[in-house]
């Protein structure tokens, strides 16, 4: 069935009143505290030879990255751990700098949390930030008309995946899969100057369009030639011999941001995006219709949901 229709049914008949964000919201007045939880095992998240500071830190990042989804100032974050009574202390102490490493970068701390005994590494954060109402980004302020943009580069954790997978340089795949940036400062200045809705891209590009048509009823236009692609792409292509657009699409990962502008604000928006040398490309609109993507010939409707859990995992060429 996939996360979000195993979730739909699990909360069906309950009243929620938050909406469906990247965090909670509890109201303080004036701002927003932010609330977001994200959890990590193994056998499912960690690859084989990642460093355990590396570990950490993207345990870290992954929480963070929710709160630059909504703009939010990061405080701190509570985290848990399943860990296997035989592990090495020192293993298991480079770990717990590494989130110390992520949040230090934020002004943000550990706040405490819980220990275990596992037979495997599970590691679970719970991130807090807060933000004035009126820079605080929901999902809900998609209107059609947008037009919508994306921070840096796409491709870069696909790339990393494929790489690792083949037995192309693996550690450099590890890097790239796990060594990942939470966009903290361009989610607050693309807030401050126009930003509307806001999300960030964990899951990649088709599986984000798809869940906004499903939530909010919009439809969204990409056009293919304004993807920003990373530079590992087309090693990765030629290595899997999946297509570039896929790679940028399909998987995600990158946890880079997803966002709108109001059309008539593009002009001083990219100024200002210039002044602040934060690098985001405008990748096509929201309107009313099918997800679909310009090839530079014709449309064509985006049938691939991406990636979600318990779903069968996008295909990349040969892996």
């Amino acid at each position: 069935m996939g996360e979000r229709q195993i979730i739909n049914n699990i909360f069906k008949g309950f009243e929620m009143k938050q909406e469906k964000d990247d965090c909670a919201l509890i109201d303080l007045g004036e701002d927003y505290l932010l609330l977001t939880t994200d959890i990590i095992r193994e056998t499912t998240h960690i690859p084989a030879g990642a460093k355990p500071r590396q570990i950490g830190r993207f345990a870290a990042n992954i929480n963070l990255s929710d709160i630059a989804g909504m703009a939010g100032v990061p405080l701190g974050m509570l985290v848990s751990y399943l860990v296997d009574p035989n592990a090495d202390e020192t293993y298991f102490k480079e770990i717990v700098g590494g989130i110390h490493d992520s949040l230090k970068i934020h002004n943000a701390e550990i706040l405490g949390g819980d220990t275990k005994e596992g037979k495997e590494l599970v590691i679970s954060g719970t991130a807090v930030g807060r933000q004035k109402k009126e820079l605080t980004r929901k999902r809900s302020e998609i209107a059609r008309g947008q037009i919508l943009g994306v921070t840096n580069n796409l491709g870069r954790a696909a790339s990393g995946y494929i790489f690792y997978r083949s037995g192309y340089q693996k550690s450099r795949g590890i890097d790239l899969m796990l060594n990942i940036t939470p966009r903290i400062r361009e989610a607050q200045i693309i807030s401050e100057h126009g930003g509307k809705f806001m999300m960030d891209l964990s899951d990649g590009i088709y599986s984000s369009i798809s869940q906004m048509s499903s939530d909010y009823g919009v439809g969204f236009r990409i056009v293919e030639d304004e993807l920003p692609v990373d530079p590992n792409v087309k090693k990765a292509s030629d290595i899997s011999g999946a297509s570039f657009t896929d790679i940028m699409c399909s998987y995600g990962g990158d946890y880079e941001l997803l966002f709108t502008i109001d059309n008539d604000n593009y002009k001083d928006f990219m100024a200002a995006m210039e002044s602040e040398k934060i690098n985001v490309n405008f990748i096509g609109d929201v309107w009313n219709g099918d997800n679909i993507i310009y090839n530079g010939s014709h449309w064509t409707k985006i049938t691939h949901s991406g990636y979600e859990h318990f779903h069968a995992k996008p295909v990349l060429g040969s892996l």
